[in-house]
């Protein structure tokens, strides 16, 4: 429900646009003469103001994240502004000569730009219409053209889709374009046709509204648009009193939603997908939702003028309505006790028009310097940029251009506007190379190693030295890649500690040190493995995720790892969700804001591990509060839907550790009432004094920000005025949490000013004293927190940032060789770092973004005791399918019975195959070599388990196809076996079982001491993403392998000289290939009882090269290799 507040008084003119700020609390307004006006806060504070080009009104608004966009109805041009009001580029359009078009009406000339699309296309194209009338498509980021096509009539609207760009006409049409080179698409493709016509006569398109969506629960496209139209009645206008629903993928009708005032302005509801605004001129507002018009809400704007223009705020927590009398009334769904912002979040900094700095006084005299006096502004070029008609063509001044030599140019082909041709032979030289120093000192690879100086640490390499202000352990470094693949890179180089790194160059690998601050904070480390033990019946879980990755890192004790399942289900469930930004690896924008970035997904985090671990009324009582739990507490997440029933008082685990349950107390300050609400929230932001405050304490702004005092405006329900309400949340210290997650919350200059050193000592020190507050008094009690980790964000001059982790690592802390228990987590970068250096903030290259404290007076008595910490090893007797249309006839294992689950020591037999995610991206330089950019992402798809011995050896007791909800780019069914269909719950005849049940299972064998036998494990188990102690493996690979030869021989080949076999050939088969592997372990084992291990390998070694390492075909003479096992 919507409820009106005090409107704002932008101006004496009419409001002919209006569009909220999506990342500030602003509103940008556009009036009759042209220019554009920031209106800040509720109060419509106003800032900076600018012409948009000519003296008509301003026709359209869009506000991006840094910029924004505007056009005027007098069509002079399109430009973009900065929010300070200086302009980044504007477009004037220039009619091209002779005329693209046969039929230009006498105006054509004098064409102007008559609209401009609200969205870019793929984040740098920009569409312009014209009255020429042409279609141009500009740069998004300097305005630059890029094309230009001519179209039957002008265009009123346009709109890019994901996939093609929408044009409504003033003939009444709505065509379609292609996105990148303007040309209008024909009817007749598999698409439907490409051009509508909606109503008799000469009708007019007052609005033209996209709704273009992506739903990822099916996977399935939803694009439709909306109208709102004026047909001609007896030679009068009238608006059509139906908004007009279509299909895009066809343009077809869909049911319209009848509106009787005649739609004036339609607008998306976001975060309500299938809800619109609509607004007539007369000041009628029906919130609808489009798949049901039986739910709507109508409300009427108080104007006494007319209504000419509407917005809807980026959460649709305001509505803003302009009329044409100069006033912006304004509609929230925002509850009276919420902050007063338009986004529901305070958002960047307000940005101030620069007030240009008075000339200083000049005393002219005959020695008075030209050039103390400044240039002015001027729109015609000056006299010194010469042209060549003004130098003579004997003599020039500058050396001219080179011609091409007339053998290319007769060899010359266009392609797309470029010109190319071979060079001839007689041409062919020493091409022009500039020559470049090494780049590639920080690549190491263990191929290498013998043939460098390894003695040389990561501080002393020659790093880029352009950032030199950064100690080379915080620069961003990358993993290369050889030859041999990423398994050659030397991971060892830049980690010599027994905690390991993550690695990057996998989707969303950003939360790689919220993932090591998860880890070394115990509590949090405790609670995540003991829910991978639980039956937990989510698909897509973080926390089971995470207690995965807790217990790699747990037993890799310094070999690096990587966490591709936790940010893979990170991606799913954020693409569901739509709450958190993806990056892709090596695909970022230039300038992310990674701080922000990682404190939202820090939140959405928290959520998720605090709604998944909850399993209401059995959760396990961690930390007993000293007062009982409040409702919020107990039932916040996922809850038991019947809250009477409590037979347990204890709330979700995450929540008993980080919840801080507080009340908010409202005050009315006319009235004085009092209105109580309970707040339960799991990470504190910090707010920092509006006004810097010199020598300010870091515990004084935690505790402000803990207790959050603030004021808004409001109807009060008691006094029924409209008041000023105060708000603070009163929470005792005896409730404060164990656990304090705090979000740093450093957006500006102001910010970053708190944590820098300074002489009178650092900002942040390693513990910190708070108190609570009780009904406005603070409790005399106070807690001591000790500070545990920092993540931060890195900020090179050139803008390009990237995280790390400062992490007081536990078991570090009784180990008297080290500098201290801090180290610092660079991805696979880990070295360890005194107190003073991780508690430091030098300079601006180092900015804070999550913090975790951890309450030093309950950490003795936090009882885990309740939780359950051992995998149900059931799970390997239980046959385990999602798959509907199995064949019984391909089911080739049988699960273990309960006697035979593996005990410490069981040899198994593993093999596993995979499809591709995503191609290999390679990079081809003009010498030659060539450079690995992004490794091909694998995904398991088939995994299959043998018996390595008893009776029933060689026999599988897991052979499971592995489910995927993700788009498989290739499946690789010549080296995998896996053909389309054999993933899906619909299509496949197999076992399909979900990757996380897998996982268990690979988990729980591990766990029990299991010794793997295979061939190429330790590139299974990395695509697995599972760790395996050395000591639990045994690969083929290293068994027949002669290290002077520097040669491993494949499966294939091993099989064909040591036992005889001919496998593989078709395609792979896991099952065979676990198989061989198991008979070519008991070969070894043989040949070494007999003595003759090391001959065999010789003979092994001639055959291979003889035959080139492959098996040779079946028509070609060879030796029989089956004697060898034979052989007495």
């Amino acid at each position: 429900m919507y409820r009106t507040v005090i409107p704002i008084h932008a101006s004496h003119q009419p409001v002919s646009a209006i569009a909220f700020d999506p990342v500030s609390d602003s509103l940008w307004a556009g009036h009759d003469d042209g220019t554009l006006v920031a209106l800040h806060s509720l109060h419509g504070l106003r800032g900076v103001s600018f012409p948009v080009g000519g003296p008509l009104p301003v026709k359209q608004i869009t506000v991006a994240d840094n910029h924004v966009r505007a056009l005027g109805i007098a069509g002079h041009g399109v430009g973009a502004w900065a929010k300070g009001g200086m302009n980044k580029w504007f477009f004037r359009y220039v009619l091209r000569s002779p005329p693209i078009t046969p039929s230009l009406p006498p105006s054509a000339p004098n064409a102007t730009v008559s609209a401009m699309s609200p969205s870019a296309f793929s984040s740098n194209i920009v569409a312009a219409a014209t009255t020429a009338p042409e279609l141009v498509l500009l740069n998004a980021i300097t305005g630059s053209l890029l094309r230009q096509a001519p179209v039957s009539s002008h265009i009123t609207h346009l709109h890019f889709s994901h996939s093609a760009l929408l044009c409504a006409s003033a003939d009444g049409y709505v065509r379609t374009h292609d996105p990148r080179t303007a040309l209008r698409r024909e009817s007749g493709d598999a698409a439907g046709p490409r051009t509508r016509k909606w109503c008799p006569g000469s009708p007019s398109i007052r609005q033209l509204v996209l709704h273009d969506r992506l739903e990822f629960k099916v996977y399935s496209l939803f694009s439709h648009f909306y109208l709102s139209l004026t047909c001609p009645r007896h030679g009068h206008d009238f608006p059509d009193p139906l908004v007009k629903v279509y299909d895009l993928r066809n343009l077809k009708p869909l049911p319209p939603v009848p509106f009787s005032d005649g739609p004036a302005f339609i607008n998306l509801l976001p975060k309500q997908s299938s809800s619109l605004v609509i607004t007539s001129a007369q000041g009628l507002v029906n919130v609808v939702d489009v798949s049901d018009t039986n739910t709507s809400g109508f409300y009427h704007i108080d104007t006494t003028s007319c209504i000419t223009s509407a917005a809807v705020s980026s959460n649709g927590s305001y509505l803003a309505f302009g009329d044409a009398v100069g006033t912006i009334h304004l509609l929230t769904a925002a509850e009276e006790s919420s902050e007063p912002f338009f986004n529901g979040f305070q958002g960047q900094p307000v940005e101030w028009a620069d007030v240009p700095e008075p000339l200083s006084p000049l005393d002219w005299s005959d020695s008075t310097p030209l050039n103390s006096i400044g240039m002015p502004y001027y729109s015609t070029p000056l006299l010194s940029s010469w042209t060549p008609q003004f130098l003579s063509s004997t003599s020039p001044s500058y050396p001219p251009p080179a011609k091409i030599p007339p053998q290319i140019l007769s060899t010359m082909k266009i392609n797309d506007n470029v010109a190319y041709a071979a060079l001839p032979k007689e041409l062919r030289g020493r091409r022009n190379r500039v020559v470049v120093s090494n780049t590639k000192d920080q690549a190491r690879f263990r191929s290498g190693k013998g043939k460098r100086d390894d003695d040389v640490e990561l501080e002393h390499l020659t790093l880029d030295d352009s950032i030199d202000e950064i100690p080379r352990i915080y620069r961003k470094v990358e993993i290369e890649y050889s030859k041999f693949g990423v398994e050659d890179f030397d991971f060892g180089f830049y980690n010599k500690t027994i905690f390991s790194g993550l690695e990057t160059h996998i989707l969303n690998s950003y939360t790689n040190p919220v993932v090591q601050v998860m880890h070394y904070t115990l509590p949090i480390r405790k609670l995540a493995k003991s829910h991978i033990t639980t039956n937990c019946p989510r698909e897509h879980c973080l926390l089971c995720e995470l207690g995965f990755v807790v217990r790699m890192l747990e037993d890799a004790h310094g070999i690096n790892c990587q966490s591709s399942n936790f940010c893979k289900t990170v991606g799913v469930l954020a693409q569901a969700q739509n709450q958190i930004e993806l990056i892709d690896y090596g695909r970022e924008p230039t300038e992310v804001d990674y701080a922000h970035m990682i404190q939202s997904f820090h939140r959405f985090l928290i959520d998720h591990l605090s709604s998944e671990g909850n399993s209401f009324p059995h959760n396990p009582v961690i930390y007993q509060h000293s007062s009982p739990p409040s409702v919020s507490a107990i039932f916040q997440a996922d809850t038991h839907p019947n809250p009477s029933a409590s037979l347990s008082p204890a709330a979700a685990p995450v929540t008993q550790l980080l919840g801080i349950d507080a009340k908010n107390v409202i005050v009315c300050l006319s009235c004085k009432a009092v209105r109580e609400k309970e707040n339960m929230t799991h990470v504190v932001d910090i707010t920092y004094p509006r006004k810097p405050v010199p020598q300010a304490a870091f515990a004084d702004i935690l505790r402000a920000s803990l207790i959050r005092q603030m004021t808004h405006r409001a109807t009060c329900q008691t006094c029924k005025q409209f008041s000023t309400f105060s708000s603070r949340r009163s929470i005792p210290t005896a409730d404060l949490p164990p656990v304090l997650a705090v979000n740093a919350s450093v957006y500006n200059d102001d910010n970053i000013r708190y944590w820098m050193d300074t002489r009178a000592g650092r900002f942040l020190g390693p513990t910190v004293e708070l108190r609570g507050e009780v009904e406005g008094v603070d409790d005399p009690e106070s807690v001591t927190y000790e500070l545990r980790a920092i993540v931060c964000q890195i900020m090179t001059k050139t803008k390009h940032s990237h995280l790390v982790a400062i992490v007081k690592v536990p078991e570090a802390e009784s180990q008297s060789h080290l500098k201290g228990p801090w180290f610092l987590f660079n991805d696979f970068v880990v070295r360890n770092i005194s107190e003073e250096e991780a508690l430091s903030f030098p300079s601006t290259w180092k900015v804070p973004a999550v913090l975790y404290f951890e309450r030093e007076d309950v950490r003795s008595q936090l009882d885990y005791s309740r939780l359950p910490d051992e995998l149900d090893p059931s799970i390997l007797s239980r046959d385990t399918s999602i798959s509907i249309n199995r064949d019984k006839s391909l089911i080739k294992h049988e699960c273990l019975r309960f006697e035979e689950l593996p005990k410490p020591g069981t040899f198994v037999s593993i093999d596993a195959e995979f499809v591709s995610m995503q191609q290999e991206e390679t990079e081809f330089r003009s010498d030659g070599t060539n450079r690995v950019i992004r490794p091909a992402r694998l995904s398991l798809a088939r995994v299959s388990v043998l018996r390595g011995d008893g009776l029933k050896e060689s026999i599988p007791f897991i052979d499971d196809h592995i489910h995927t909800s993700e788009v498989i780019v290739d499946y690789l069914t010549e080296f995998s076996g896996i053909k389309f269909g054999d993933l899906d719950p619909h299509l496949s005849r197999y076992t399909l079982t979900p990757l996380k049940l897998v996982y268990k299972k690979l988990r729980l064998l591990v766990d029990r001491g299991c010794i793997f036998i295979g061939h190429g494990l330790s590139k299974d188990f990395r695509i697995i993403n599972i760790f395996v102690p050395p000591e639990q493996v045994i690969d083929t690979v290293d068994l027949y392998f002669l290290r002077n030869r520097q040669r491993r021989l494949s499966l294939r080949f091993l099989s064909w000289f040591i036992l005889g076999e001919n496998i593989q050939t078709e395609t792979h088969d896991s099952i065979e290939d676990a198989r061989s592997a198991l008979r070519l372990y008991k070969a070894y084992h043989e040949f070494e009882e007999r003595g003759v291990f090391d001959e065999k390998l010789e003979e092994l070694y001639r055959a291979g090269k003889q035959h080139n390492w492959k098996p040779p075909t079946v028509n070609s003479p060879t030796i029989s290799p089956a004697h060898l096992v034979a052989q007495p």
